[in-house]
């Protein structure tokens, strides 16, 4: 029998976190058990077992069955992503006395010093979230600026891992590209952090001295309206397409024939940001040239100027300088996109990171049990 993980998702699954259930089902020498508060797209995302918390839980983080399932089962360790997600996690890793990993991802640490932690739909994380910091065995961190703003919260370094997400290189591969025209894309959710107004400004600067450029933004969220309007305000008619939402298999579709993915990601108003990108290794790893803002755990995916290129946050003539010289040179996409391909080989592999954190795993394990820290 494998060991076994108690892996701790608020909501099982959404489509912008396919990562999870890509170090699941990859999973080689431990095996999991998923606890979540919902559980969503069970068709899409088929996993098994998924406890599911009562109506009280998302109120009191307790669930008997869950506690009942952790007496019955000798569990290796406890792991949560999300700093969120750990809040529910920390009580039942003390209670049974188990390791507690907990991966954060981006919102989920600027948000910790954040005044917005004080909203309602936040408070709990405000209250708990320092204690999940003293608990927790290890933090993975999906960024290098996330394992620095831990530090500065406290963290003690020894208790911090960088840990970056890994794709499916047999999924996201390169496809036919079209010579008569340079496919452009921006894939995520339609927020501030996002910057897709940003990147919609660059694609129009540059769009109308070059026809053959075209722009598909992959999404939706409360932005939606507002870059709707910014795109019928551009008269640029069907050379800008609003795709919704896909799931991942049709985004994977469209990367293999997109040119240049456009990652134009900002901290938001309250402090949000991202980590390691998961869409730009995804793009690379089909061949598509990102430009991306020095932001987050952007700059460790993208080797400036050598498989796509950098640019300041909110530089709107920046990105478009950039987009025009991907747009006018194909032989410079190619080498650029090959290159891409290449770094996702050599650094992102899915089953190489499921492989690096199965190692972490056994690294928790040894390390003093949190509860006796408590």
């Amino acid at each position: 029998m494998l060991p076994t993980v108690a892996l701790f998702s608020t909501n099982f699954l959404a489509y912008s976190q396919t990562f999870v259930y890509e170090e699941l089902r990859r999973l080689s020498r431990y095996r999991a058990e998923v606890f979540c508060r919902r559980r969503l797209l069970a068709e899409q995302f088929p996993f098994s077992p998924v406890h599911v918390g009562g109506p009280t839980y998302g109120w009191t983080c307790q669930a008997r069955h869950f506690d009942q399932r952790f007496r019955s089962i000798r569990f290796a360790l406890v792991h949560a992503h999300f700093g969120l997600g750990a809040v529910y996690a920390r009580r039942f890793a003390l209670r049974h006395r188990l390791p507690l990993v907990v991966t954060f991802h981006g919102y989920d640490v600027p948000l910790l010093s954040s005044p917005t932690r004080w909203l309602p739909q936040h408070l709990r994380y405000a209250l708990q979230g320092p204690r999940v910091l003293r608990d927790m065995t290890l933090g993975l961190c999906a960024s290098t600026e996330l394992q620095t703003m831990l530090l500065a919260l406290g963290v003690p370094p020894d208790r911090l891992r960088v840990h970056r997400l890994g794709i499916d290189l047999e999924r996201f591969q390169p496809g036919p590209r079209r010579a008569d025209r340079c496919q452009v894309a921006m894939v995520g959710r339609f927020v501030e952090k996002k910057g897709f107004a940003k990147g919609l400004a660059a694609f129009t600067a540059v769009a109308r001295d070059l026809p053959l450029l075209r722009l598909t933004l992959v999404g939706d969220g409360p932005l939606a309206g507002a870059l709707r309007r910014q795109a019928a305000a551009t008269n640029l008619g069907e050379r800008i397409e609003f795709a919704g939402p896909l799931p991942a298999d049709r985004v994977a579709a469209l990367l293999a024939t997109t040119d240049v993915l456009l990652a134009p990601s900002v901290v938001d108003q309250k402090g949000d940001r991202e980590s390691g990108l998961m869409v730009v290794k995804e793009a690379s790893a089909c061949g598509a040239v990102p430009i991306g803002t020095r932001h987050g755990g952007i700059p460790e995916i993208i080797d400036d100027g050598a498989t796509g290129y950098l640019v300041e946050e909110h530089d709107v003539g920046a990105m478009a300088a950039r987009l025009a010289q991907l747009a006018s040179d194909p032989s410079l996409r190619a080498a650029l996109g090959q290159a891409g391909r290449e770094k996702m080989r050599r650094e992102y592999d899915v089953r190489k990171r499921v492989q690096a954190l199965e190692q972490l795993y056994d690294e928790a394990r040894e390390l003093p049990d949190s509860s006796l820290r408590a």
